[in-house]
């Protein structure tokens, strides 16, 4: 009983603090990944969604790929199982650091501890709330999964352990190119901790670890292309020291942590002690850290915090082991140590809990947001959907991500002028792909291509047809110098004469009327344009009569079969400043089409003013 209660406190105070994490529901890289199994149809398409390389040239076939493609296809867009594969994993995860750290420190204590202060960092909020970098979890678990068999394998001589090690070691390249640090960590280990010789016979095979790795890095390197990228650029330069001070400091807790100036200088100051007492295991949870930070390292423009959830468990061994040392050196230390503790938790708590409300808020915006596509996909499927009322954070939650295939949705858009004060990444193709003119969404939602969703505090709300009659009257009022009658944009400044609209024009009887705004100047004019099919001009020229307010301004003949005309006018001098104006055409005759009893003048496009 004390021995699972032993392993159960970590889990539970985890538990305690971080369960909103259990319920964050997809975003950003999620839906990319979620897409996969889309594009699995055979044997080739699997092995390409499980091989070929993202953007970044990541090849991560069990973090990524497998654990998605898997999850998905058992239980669909549900983020629940994959959440408590990832808990259970840290958890794993959890016990492992405790196993390690009692043999590091000798205590039991020190390993509890050194799991509890791992459960308390704020570095954990983004691994266990956010399912597409659980890659650092899957990381971290292979890591101490290969290093805990070594140990045994060390302790009992007994080659399972071994393969174990080499098992774990191998599974952990399918998680994160991080993988490639541990064989170092071997090495470190068992010189540091066992103090064994690793040249000493039966123990060199410590380097076969390495050629994994080698191979590994020579093939990530040369032969897996990348896309350019700034937030992704390589730079091993003179910033690596400020990023590693960076890393250093986020580690013990963000910029507002009141304990974040002491904590630093207290564990440096306790490993140094270790060290002149020639304790070299705390070089080892020292290296730890310093080891599987490192492939981040020269990213000075992708600095995250959760990079450091691995490395983090060698800065806990050190904090735990620390406690028990302070716990044992009378009461002034368990003083000391015990207002260290308390000054980290008053801060820690707080932002946990804050932090992990966010991505469950932000979270279940864009699961609402998804549930709202799925509706409208299934009433009217193929169309595309504009969203109303999308704000900056809803966008940085996974528009560029592509949720909308996942949903049944053909296509995306942005409201008309809403893209305005949108971030948006250009490597990702910008807010540019989701943008769209007024023109363009009435046409989509009069042709039936396009449903519009409002963004609310609650599920979105389909406002198709009250945004498209404010978009039209606002369209119309900014557009009243133009008309096109073969669009259905304009259907209320064409007259009632016309018929119908035929593949984007439409005929005019024996007369007909548009209306338009009347000329800003003088030297504005009227600009028409039409079609002439053979049979208009078969027996001989059309001519058409215009008006502009009852007033004649000219005529033009058609004499062209099969070609589009052109005409304009002047507009007469009265008429300038003319809110409206009625333009009236007159055809000479009208001819009636064998089959169609309707009269038939002649095709027209466009009228302008300008």
């Amino acid at each position: 009983m004390k021995r699972t209660a032993y392993y159960l406190c970590a889990p539970v105070v985890c538990l305690a603090l971080f369960w909103k994490g259990l319920f964050t529901w997809f975003r950003l890289d999620d839906f990319a990944f979620l897409g996969l199994a889309s594009t699995v149809h055979d044997f080739p398409s699997l092995g390409h969604a499980l091989f070929h390389p993202v953007a970044q040239g990541t090849v991560r076939v069990i973090s990524d790929r497998l654990f998605f493609l898997s999850l998905y296809t058992m239980f669909g867009v549900r983020a629940g199982p994959f959440h408590v594969v990832i808990w259970v994993l840290w958890f794993i995860a959890l016990a492992l650091i405790t196993e390690i750290g009692t043999r590091i420190t000798g205590s039991r204590a020190a390993g509890l501890l050194a799991a509890l202060l791992c459960t308390v960092s704020k570095v954990m909020v983004a691994p266990l709330a956010w399912v597409a970098i659980s890659e650092v979890i899957f990381c971290a678990v292979f890591a101490l999964a290969a290093l805990y068999s070594r140990i045994r394998w060390l302790e009992s001589g007994r080659r399972g352990w071994q393969a174990a090690e080499w098992i774990f070691y191998i599974l952990g390249f399918g998680a994160q190119e991080s993988m490639v640090m541990y064989p170092a960590v071997a090495v470190v280990y068992t010189m540091a901790v066992t103090r064994k010789n690793v040249l000493a016979k039966g123990r060199r095979g410590v380097f076969a670890l390495f050629i994994p790795a080698a191979i590994f890095t020579a093939i990530h390197a040369f032969l897996i292309p990348r896309l350019p990228s700034e937030i992704y650029r390589v730079a091993i330069d003179t910033r690596l020291p400020d990023t590693l001070s960076m890393y250093l400091r986020m580690a013990v807790g963000p910029e507002h942590y009141a304990s974040r100036k002491i904590l630093l200088p207290v564990l440096a100051s306790f490993v140094i002690w270790r060290l002149w007492r020639r304790d070299w295991a705390a070089l080892f949870c020292g290296a730890w850290f310093l080891l599987w930070l490192a492939p981040v390292l020269p990213l000075p423009n992708h600095i995250s915090e959760y990079y450091l959830a691995t490395p983090l468990i060698g800065l806990a061994w050190l904090g735990g082991w620390g406690l028990v040392v302070a716990w044992r050196a009378g009461w002034t230390a368990r003083t000391a140590a015990a207002v260290l503790v308390t000054l980290y938790l008053a801060n820690a708590v707080p932002a946990i809990g804050e932090e992990t409300a966010w991505y469950l808020n932000g979270s279940s915006r864009m699961r609402l947001l998804f549930r709202g596509m799925q509706e409208a996909a299934r009433r009217y499927p193929g169309t595309a959907v504009i969203f109303k009322g999308v704000d900056n954070d809803l966008f940085q939650t996974g528009f560029q991500d592509n949720p909308y295939r996942l949903a049944g949705v053909s296509k995306a858009f942005l409201a008309p002028g809403s893209e305005n004060g949108i971030v948006a990444r250009e490597d990702l193709g910008g807010v540019k792909r989701f943008t769209i003119s007024t023109e363009d969404a009435l046409r989509l939602i009069e042709s039936a291509q396009a449903r519009v969703l409002e963004i609310t505090a609650g599920p979105p709300h389909d406002v198709t047809e009250s945004f498209e009659t404010v978009m039209r009257a606002e369209f119309l009022a900014k557009h009243r110098e133009f008309v096109d009658v073969g669009q259905p944009l304009y259907v209320s400044r064409v007259g009632p004469s016309w018929h119908k609209i035929e593949n984007g024009y439409r005929w005019m009887p024996k007369s007909a009327t548009v209306q338009l705004a009347g000329p800003s100047s003088a030297s504005e004019r009227l600009y028409v344009s039409g079609y002439a099919p053979a049979n208009v001009v078969a027996s001989g020229p059309l001519t058409l009569r215009f008006h502009a307010a009852g007033q004649d301004i000219g005529s033009f003949a058609v004499s062209r079969p099969d070609r589009k005309f052109e005409c304009d006018f002047a507009i007469p001098a009265k008429l300038v400043g003319e809110y409206a104006i009625e333009i009236s055409i007159e055809a000479a005759r009208t001819f009636r089409p064998r089959g169609d009893d309707r009269e038939l003048g002649i095709i027209f496009g466009t009228f302008g003013v300008h």
